[in-house]
């Protein structure tokens, strides 16, 4: 993927540059022009797939340009940078149908992002240069990934790493190659993890550190980035997992007494898998489930006992979900030290 960058100001140009190698998605070549006259040059000589342009510019200025370029360069992807004082230029420039605007001064998550905007609008535009099985495979494996980071399973995500690493050194990729080829993978990632999340922008998403110099430093790089979104992912939830379980601890307490009272038809009433109330349950409560809805049969039981004089044992135990009795005289003997008809005995 080619670059043209085009502003008056050396400084900003330079920065844009200094931010676009960061980025590294494909991007194999970047350019630079300091007005519209320049820039035109630029694009007839080296052909660029994205055109970053400032508006108000000496000699010729973005507008002209983006439209000298749309006549002949229909297909080239065009960025407009602009001050907030500026947005009348840049609502003319969407008229010229520019992919996108950046407001300075400009980030690089607000770079990476518009780049990574272009680049998902035609995928196999930029994947060309590999074969239908290794998008494949790199497709199949980002879902994946984020499957399991949307679960937060540590341990499966390391081993997904692990076989696409595989895969990447049985075809023998050169360091060049996969550079380019993770820059796709990272962008594949960050899109669907977006989309799993319900959320239009990875602003406060972890970066991803573009410090490897070899395969083996890219994949623990990898693995540490993975780590981090984790542990964004859980940090992101822990509210809305709260409110869960606040919700679960509310129909505990009102059906207790069902003996049919489960994991799973909590979880269908919640809208979630049984696997992921449980963990969550057990992350807010400190406790499993299971435990917990026990234990509060038995207080309940044990509070009827003490309470109610002329209650039976049996009927005690199947008001508080307990249908099998020995059981349920097992586990209060367990829990309390005593059994129901002792502590009955006690109390009344």
């Amino acid at each position: 993927m080619k670059i043209l960058v085009v502003d008056d100001e050396v400084v900003i140009r330079k920065g844009l540059i200094k931010l676009l190698e960061q980025i590294s998605k494909g991007i194999t070549d970047i350019d630079e022009a300091k007005n519209g006259e320049e820039a035109l040059t630029r694009i007839s000589v080296n052909k660029p797939d994205i055109l970053i342009t400032d508006i108000q510019m000496p000699i010729m200025d973005g507008l002209d340009l983006i439209g000298k370029v749309r006549a002949v360069y229909p297909e080239l992807d065009v960025i407009v940078l602009s001050g907030y004082a500026e947005f009348g230029f840049v609502q003319q420039a969407l008229r010229h149908q520019v992919t996108d605007y950046l407001l300075k001064p400009v980030t690089l998550e607000q770079l990476n992002e518009v780049i990574s905007k272009i680049l998902l609008k035609d995928p196999a535009r930029w994947t060309s240069q590999m074969d239908g099985e290794t998008i494949r495979t790199m497709k199949t494996t980002v879902t994946l990934l984020v499957k399991n980071v949307m679960a937060e399973d540590q341990q499966e995500t390391n081993e997904i790493m692990e076989d696409w690493s595989a895969y990447c050194r049985k075809y023998g990729y050169t360091w060049l190659e996969l550079k380019q080829m993770m820059g796709h993978f990272q962008l594949l990632f960050r899109s669907e993890l977006l989309l799993n999340l319900k959320q239009a922008t990875g602003d406060a998403l972890p970066a991803l550190q573009q410090t490897a110099s070899s395969a083996e430093e890219l994949f623990e790089v990898w693995k540490n980035y993975l780590a981090s979104v984790i542990l964004y992912v859980s940090e992101r939830r822990a509210p809305r997992n709260k409110r869960i379980v606040e919700e679960v601890l509310g129909r505990i307490e009102t059906q207790y007494g069902d003996a049919s009272l489960n994991l799973q038809g909590l979880a269908e009433s919640s809208g979630l898998n049984a696997p992921y109330l449980s963990k969550i349950f057990r992350e807010v409560m400190k406790k499993p489930i299971t435990q917990y809805i026990s234990e509060y049969r038995l207080e309940k039981a044990r509070e009827l006992l003490k309470y109610d004089a002329p209650a039976k044992i049996n009927i005690v135990a199947e008001q508080c979900g307990f249908s099998d009795y020995p059981y349920f005289s097992k586990i209060f003997k367990k829990n309390f030290g005593i059994s129901p008809l002792e502590y009955k005995e006690k109390n009344g």
